[in-house]
């Protein structure tokens, strides 16, 4: 009978330890990222009696409970409803990864499902902490740089660039039905070519500069294309300039790898890029504001791009021709990669692949980083350290947003408590702390009749 009231003992215990796990969830209903927790309940065995019926050859036993015990927490990871915030730096994971965060002192990571970041005073993404968010670094193209994390700075002042590349976009076309000019190419005369298009570049302080691009139809299927830029007024000539006198077309339109557009591997390795022979090219040695350009073999002006699978032929068509020539008007689209001095007018994140983009007032706006993610296969790992974060025995998989893992900027993932399944629990664990405190009662009432049976 003495075992009666341990069992309840040990129930109120757990029930209790339910109690507060339930009232733990039901006061982080509007924590960020919260994940609530449920008990893991496991009965406890005292002895176990087995016998054997030699009549019948079947087994039977007795069992005798201890009650029962809280083995553990369990945290539910489902994803919590997303709150649109308006602001940029708020961000939520859609999937099952974290964010990751630096401790800038002790250098030791966390992991954390709350998006409530912002920018410091010195530039860095951090959360309400102070601890900074981390991510890879990008080029201007947004393109993955190494594969290390790094916290996630946003600089304040954007240094000037010098214009060392000029891209032909889509849509740009050279007129096939354009009549060849009578007259040899000068820049100064009109008939002399059939197309100017005018684009700015800059030095490396930041000085701007107009640079022409000229298009001269040369023959059926051949073109002729100059580049010109008078940097110093008060000198002759043109100190910018170079000649591409034998850019063919082929008859589907499309440019023609030869010796005046050549190509290279591009960054990452997954295709060629084209661009026109920079050994006609003449650049300055210095500007009138003293600034540089970059030297005449480190320019480019890429034309086209084409998948990186085997080595082109000579005469191959360009499969991504950046410049077509079809029997239409005249358009031509392009853009360089020089810019003057800006200063931070806003950053914001962009949805999907997590990208951190810095906007200037020089209108510039440039991807910085990408937003790391790190993804656990058995979330149970996690340890909960408070303030939202959470610290793992194992190492997670790194990546960088996308597919599964998606980011979702100027929104925030709440509390995945659901207020109605936690009231019901409160009432369960409530209504099994009662039963089991009732056993006990009854264990007393008994065991005082039971000393009544002598009087």
């Amino acid at each position: 009978m003495m075992r009666s009231f341990f069992n309840a003992v040990t129930g109120l215990n757990a029930y209790r330890t339910w109690m507060d796990i339930t009232s733990d969830n039901l006061a982080n209903v509007n924590t960020i990222g919260f994940k609530g927790s449920r008990p893991v309940f496991q009965d406890v065995i005292s002895s176990v009696t087995i016998g054997l019926n030699t009549v019948t050859n079947t087994m039977k036993s007795t069992t005798y409970g201890a009650g029962i015990l809280v083995d553990s927490t369990q945290k539910l990871w489902t994803i919590g409803n997303f709150k649109q915030t308006g602001v940029n730096t708020d961000l939520a994971i859609q999937g099952r990864g974290l964010f990751i965060i630096k401790d800038p002192i002790s250098n030791t990571f966390y992991y954390t499902r709350d998006g409530q970041f912002r920018l410091s005073r010195d530039g860095y993404m951090v959360n309400s902490g102070g601890l900074k968010l981390q991510g890879f670094r990008v080029d201007e193209k947004g393109r993955t740089i190494g594969t290390g994390l790094e916290d996630i700075h946003v600089i304040q002042q954007l240094p000037p660039k010098s214009t060392g590349t000029i891209t032909f976009l889509q849509p740009s076309n050279l007129n096939a039905d354009a009549a060849v000019p009578a007259t040899p190419f000068d820049p100064n005369d009109p008939t002399s070519y059939n197309y100017k298009y005018t684009i700015t570049i800059y030095d490396s302080l930041g000085t701007p500069y107009q640079a022409d691009l000229f298009f001269r139809k040369s023959a059926t299927n051949m073109w002729e294309i100059y580049l010109r830029s008078d940097i110093n007024p008060s000198t002759a000539g043109y100190e910018l300039s170079g000649n591409w006198t034998n850019v063919q077309f082929d008859p589907s339109g499309k440019l023609i790898y030869d010796g005046d557009v050549v190509r290279e591997p591009s960054p990452d390795g997954r295709s060629f890029l084209y661009y026109l022979n920079p050994a006609s090219l003449t650049v300055p040695t210095t500007t009138p504001s003293g600034g540089t350009f970059p030297a005449a073999a480190d320019w480019r002006i890429y034309v086209g791009e084409t998948p990186q699978v085997g080595a082109p032929n000579i005469g191959d068509p360009i499969s991504n021709s950046y410049i077509t020539q079809y029997s239409a008007d005249f358009i031509v689209t392009a853009d360089q990669d020089g810019y003057a001095k800006g200063d931070l007018v806003d950053v914001y994140v962009l949805s999907e692949d997590g990208a951190v983009v810095g906007v200037y007032s020089n209108g510039k706006s440039l991807p910085l980083y990408r937003v790391a993610i790190a993804v656990f296969p058995d979330p149970e790992e996690l340890i909960k350290k408070g303030a939202n974060l959470y610290t793992s025995i194992s190492t997670p998989t790194i990546m960088a947003p996308g597919g599964a893992e998606k980011v979702r900027s100027g929104m925030l993932e709440m509390s995945n408590v659901d207020i109605a399944t936690e009231f019901i629990n409160l009432i369960s664990a409530q209504r099994s702390y009662q039963a089991n405190a009732r056993t006990i009662t009854a264990t007393n009432a008994i065991l005082d009749d039971t000393i009544n049976l002598v009087r």
